[in-house]
Parts: C-alpha cells; sequence; structure tokens
C-alpha cells in the first residue's frame, strides 16, 4: 500500500522520543467531505464450481455459501441459505440448477430461488453431475456415491472409501467418477460400480467426457489421463507441472483444464497446450461451457471468459497501491499482477507484463512510473511502454518513491532499500532487519521509510538513519507537507506527527489497523479496517467507511489531486469534496 512521507534533521534525532502538540493543517481549497467507491467486486470469495446455462446465464460457487450469477450485463451474488463451501454446480436448464456443499446440503434454485433439497450427514459433498431434471448423481467424502431419479434419492455402493472428487457420465449406464490416489471408478459395469485400473496414484480432481468416446481427468503435479476408444486410462504428456483441477468438453475431442497459477489448457485429450490469458493468474478451480462461451472461476472471486482471448471479467482481489498523477490520471495495482488505470475520470482493467503480486506505485506523472512486487518485480514505465529491470533483491519489495531527477527508492522486507539514479539498482544499508513498509519524500535528500517495531528511518542522500519514535507499534503508512510536518500510520490506531523536532501521538481514531495515511493542505486521511476511512481537521477524527466489510489498504492523491483509496474486494474509492 502507498502512503507518503516526511523529513526530519539529523542533528535532531535524538529527540524523537519526545512529545509535542501536533501542528494543524492550513489553507485549502475546502474539505473532501465523502469518500464513494467507484469500481468494486461483488465477493472474493474462492470459487470451487461453476456452471454455464447459456452464453450469458452463469453461475460460480464458492467458500462460504456464495454463489454469484451473472446476467449478461452483471454479477450479482445470490442468497442460497447455507454458508458451507459450494463445490459442484450443475443445471438441467436456466431454470433449474443444483448445487451441493461440503456440509452435505444438495441445493437447488428453481424460479428465482434457493432452497434446500436434502442434506446427506456426515458427507462433504465435492461434486455433482446430471442428465436432465429428475436424474442426476453426487459424490463425496468416504466414497460416497447418490443418484437422484423420479422417486427420489438413493445411495449406491461404492467399490471405495475414498474421497471422490468429480463425476460425469453420458447415460445412466456411462458414468465414471474419480478421486484420491488415483482412483477411477465406472457404472455401470454388471449393474454397479467397479473400480478400474489406474496409471496414476496422484489425486485426480476433475472429469469430463466429449459424449463421443473421449474421456479425460485431470488431477496434481500436472496429471492428465485419456480414455478413448481403447477402454482404457493412459497419462499422456502435460505441458505444465501445476496441479489442475477440472476439466470441461467444449465439443468432439475438444477439451479446456484450468488449474493453479491461471493455467488454462486446451487439447484434443492426447496433445495439449497452455491457452494464453490476460488475468492476475490466481489459481483456478472450476471452468463451465454454454453456446460456444466458456468460463473459468477461480481464487479472490476471480472470473475469465474466452469472448475475446481469456480475459478477466470479475474479481475481488486484493489492490494494494494506487497513484495518482497531477492530471488525474492513475494507476491502482494488486495481487496477481492486477491493475487498473484511471483516464478521463474513470478506471478500467490494464494488463501489466506480470502475474507477480504488485504492492507499491509511484512516479512523477501517469507516463512515468514504477511498480514493485514480490520477488524482486520491478516494472518501469517510460512513455507507452512498461519494461522489467534487475533487482539485486529477489524478496518482497512493498513502496516505491520516484522523485525529481529520475532518482528514486524501493523498500521492502529484510531491511531492504534499493537507490536508483536512473541506471540501475543498488542496495543500501539500513541498520535494520525488519520489514519496510512505506517510503516517502519530497525530495531526493530528505526521504522517509517506516516499518515494524516503531521504525523510522531518514535518508540524507547518501545514508539512512534511525529516528526514535515513541511506539513499538508496526507502522505501514508515512506522508508529509514539509520536513517539518510529517505523519505516520499503522497498527493499534497510532498516528505520529513530528513537527521538525518532537513528534506528537495523536488519539487514535479506531483501535483497529490503519494501513496507509496521505493528506492535503487541509487534512489528514487513514484507511483501516473495515472499509473505514478517516479524516484529522486538526482538531478532531471524523469517520468514514466505503460500505466493504475488508479492508481499505493503499491511499493516494492528495496535493490537489483527487484522493483514492483502494483495498480489498478490488475496491477503488475516490474522495469527493
Amino acid at each position: 500500500m502507498r502512503a507518503p512521507s516526511g523529513l526530519a534533521l539529523v542533528a535532531l534525532l535524538l529527540l524523537g522520543g519526545c512529545l509535542a502538540e501536533p501542528t494543524l493543517p492550513t489553507g485549502g481549497a475546502g474539505p473532501t467531505v465523502a469518500i464513494d467507491v467507484v469500481a468494486r467486486g461483488e465477493t472474493n470469495t474462492s470459487f470451487l464450481s461453476a456452471w454455464a446455462a447459456t452464453p450469458s446465464r452463469a453461475w460460480f460457487g464458492g467458500q462460504g455459501g456464495v454463489v454469484l450469477g451473472w446476467d449478461g450485463q452483471r454479477y450479482q451474488a445470490e442468497t442460497v441459505g447455507v454458508t458451507e463451501t459450494i463445490a459442484g454446480l450443475w443445471g438441467a436448464d436456466v431454470d433449474h440448477l443444483l448445487a451441493v456443499g461440503d456440509g452435505g446440503s444438495v441445493l437447488r434454485r428453481e424460479n428465482g430461488a434457493w432452497s434446500v433439497d436434502t442434506t446427506i450427514a456426515g458427507v462433504q459433498l465435492l461434486g455433482l453431475w446430471g442428465l436432465d431434471r429428475t436424474r442426476y448423481w453426487i459424490v463425496g467424502t468416504g466414497g460416497y456415491i447418490a443418484r437422484h431419479t423420479a422417486t427420489g434419492w438413493q445411495q449406491m455402493a461404492a467399490p471405495t472409501s475414498t474421497e471422490l472428487w468429480s463425476i460425469w457420465g453420458r447415460t445412466d449406464e456411462s458414468l465414471v467418477a474419480v478421486g484420491n490416489n488415483g482412483t477411477i471408478v465406472e457404472c455401470c459395469i454388471n449393474g454397479a460400480w467397479q473400480q478400474v485400473a489406474t496409471p496414476t496414484s496422484q489425486p485426480l480432481f476433475g472429469v469430463a467426457g466429449d459424449g463421443a468416446g473421449r474421456m479425460v481427468a485431470v488431477g496434481a503435479s500436472g496429471t492428465i489421463l485419456l480414455r478413448d476408444g481403447t477402454g482404457v486410462w493412459r497419462q499422456v504428456a502435460s505441458p505444465t507441472p501445476v496441479t489442475l483441477f477440472r476439466v470441461q468438453a467444449i465439443g468432439n475431442a475438444d477439451f479446456t483444464i484450468v488449474g493453479d497459477g491461471g493455467r488454462i489448457l486446451r487439447g484434443n485429450g492426447e496433445q495439449w497446450s497452455l491457452a494464453s490469458v490476460s488475468g492476475p493468474g490466481e489459481n483456478l478451480r472450476a471452468v463451465a461451457t454454454a453456446g460456444g462461451r466458456q468460463f473459468a472461476a477461480g481464487w479472490f472471486g476471480e472470473v475469465l471468459d474466452d469472448r475475446d482471448g481469456w480475459q478477466l471479467q470479475h474479481t475481488g482481489a486484493v489492490l494494494f497501491g494506487v497513484h495518482v498523477a497531477a492530471d488525474g490520471r492513475g494507476l491502482a495495482v494488486g495481487l496477481g499482477g492486477l491493475a487498473y488505470a484511471r483516464e478521463a475520470g474513470a478506471w478500467q482493467r490494464i494488463t501489466l507484463p506480470t502475474a507477480t503480486s504488485l504492492y507499491g506505485v509511484d512516479g512523477p506523472n501517469a507516463s512515468q512510473l514504477l511498480v514493485v512486487g514480490d520477488s524482486g518485480t520491478i516494472l518501469r514505465r517510460d512513455g507507452a511502454t512498461w519494461q522489467r529491470e534487475s533487482s539485486p533483491f529477489g524478496g518482497l519489495l512493498r513502496s516505491v518513491w520516484w522523485g525529481p531527477g529520475g532518482r528514486a527508492m524501493i523498500v521492502g522486507a529484510q531491511g531492504t532499500a534499493l537507490a536508483s539514479d536512473g541506471a540501475g539498482w543498488r542496495s543500501t544499508t539500513t541498520g535494520t532487519s525488519g520489514f519496510l513498509r512505506h517510503v516517502w519524500g519530497r525530495e531526493w535528500v530528505d526521504l522517509w521509510a517506516v516499518g515494524d517495531s516503531g521504525t523510522v528511518l531518514r535518508w540524507n542522500g547518501s545514508q539512512w538513519h534511525r529516528l526514535e519514535t515513541p511506539v513499538r507499534s508496526l507502522l505501514r503508512g508515512v506522508w508529509g507537507r514539509t520536513s517539518r510536518d510529517v505523519w505516520v500510520a499503522g497498527e493499534e490506531g497510532v498516528v505520529l506527527h513530528w513537527n521538525g523536532s518532537r513528534w506528537a501521538q495523536l488519539p487514535a481514531p479506531t483501535p483497529g489497523a490503519l494501513r496507509a495515511i496521505r493528506g492535503d493542505d487541509a487534512d489528514i486521511w487513514v484507511v483501516g479496517e473495515a472499509g473505514g476511512a478517516w479524516r484529522w481537521d486538526g482538531q478532531r477524527w471524523s469517520a468514514f467507511s466505503v460500505g466493504i466489510p475488508g479492508l481499505l489498504i493503499g491511499i493516494g492523491g492528495g496535493d490537489g489531486r483527487p484522493l483514492v483509496a483502494v483495498g480489498e474486494l478490488a475496491v477503488i474509492a475516490e474522495g469527493r469534496r
């Protein structure tokens, strides 16, 4: 997350523990009086199941009993009446949908409303498949298999006691289910389920057929199995070693597989290739198809479709950092390379050249930006193009400052601080091994960094010095107007102010964590838990909320620019004067 910082004189370091009254903000063109959500996801639940009735009607099920519906125009959460994980979805048509949960519930959606059809005690239901409105099957833990017919539910004898994760069938007499330890069971050989030979001991999580004789099963470590005209399951080469979770047939000898790291595979059963995917690269757990349109879903509410290549359509992933330039253009970055750009007053998702989580962004204008993130990731925009830069540190980089003259500073884990004059990055000595979480400054010879255990460091252009503080809380954000007007925020509602010689600790606006701080010539803003934001007007705190249950994590703008906060649920909220 981002929050600017301030300055302090090295000669006054020993005065850092003293307290003084905070300086009141001065002047201004009127305060920001509200923070309104301009973009957000509907949910950040992790999806495990999906089903599509038509190209414009689809559903996605996940943790906490969340079912997200798509009507061709918007995504909307539906109330299902349970809080268990929705592990399977299937429908006979758009008006008749079924779901199973890991608490044993079988749910039915008719006339637009969900209800509990039945509950299987002591079983976690993991998979679901059907043929029409009366014939469908469920599988789960302990080798559980049951079928529904016109006369109701009936448990079926199973030849295994292991977990069964997925089931598919072409007819009542041609069914297959897969599970742990490479287990494959088929029905109905001599009128019953029987276990068949398998070429793997890897867990199998998904199975599907094309209705024309080919069936594919997928599982851990990139496992892909094929059953074709020979009637025997055999392992085929996989283009990826990651765990694969679900497979769906699009047509004859035409399958799609989804798995970890946002992987999507396309193949004929025998030969497979990786599809190009534009998105954060979150783990995918479900795939569905209807009318030539495919959907994939996974962690953090991620939904993709393939109308124009695989593109992200919905996410509830976290945005960590945001930058707003003087002309109002902005960039917000987050989990798995998620990014949104602000152009002409509107936010639109864009694609950056990484699937790595990104945490900080800064730059002198909207066309010159630095973005930092996991695994030593440094991206630089200079004009219209983005390029990766080499980092001497391969860990998490949390925050970046880019000031006049092309000089820049990055801070992150293990006390890391990387400096640049525009020609590569070099490590600097910070004197701490703690996590440095934010950096800010008005000029190169006066930068501030904050981090764990009340750490505040100041850079004089050549070296870092520690500035003692009256707290030991984790500090997450720093910002200032001048070297004598610097503000710091962190855990336990801590807000500190530096007047050039002493610290003052303000009354806490909340007992919870504050994740970022920013201001202008009139006010100071902090953001944190439960979608909360607080404004300090020099006398008192005023509380605001953007109406989401999650964290606000980053804040940008101010100094005459639009104030923007970002956080969980991919929320973007803008200040309004």
